[in-house]
């Protein structure tokens, strides 16, 4: 039984990218990151919780018309700035590690060893 769809179906795509997070996720070593690649699902499920917040809001009092938009809208903020800081940090260190194998950069420490800066 072959376990991968037809290659030219919608669910190939699908489980291309389904095995794609799966090797990053199982990947022990830690040499690349599954956040960037899974903030855009996030991003959604976040939209989708602050949709079924906001009819809970609208249908749970008389003055939830006036307040479920604005609670919908405020979730929405306050999700995508927290998604683009978790990219922000990513893409830093994206830019970083190539700077720490430069010659003439800054040597990393290594964990569990503490050198004082003021000597």
């Amino acid at each position: 039984m072959n376990a991968e769809p037809p290659a030219s179906s919608a669910l190939s795509s699908l489980w291309q990218q389904i095995r794609a997070v799966l090797d990053l996720v199982l990947d022990l070593s830690f040499k690349r990151f599954v956040t960037p690649h899974l903030v855009r699902m996030l991003y959604v499920l976040s939209m989708l919780a602050a949709f079924m917040y906001a009819m809970s809001w609208l249908f749970y009092s008389w003055w939830g018309i006036i307040v479920a938009p604005l609670a919908f809208l405020l979730y929405l903020i306050v999700a995508r700035v927290t998604v683009e800081l978790i990219l922000a940090v990513f893409r830093i260190a994206d830019h970083i590690a190539p700077m720490a194998n430069e010659p003439g950069g800054r040597p990393a420490v290594k964990p569990g060893s503490f050198t004082d800066p003021v000597k």
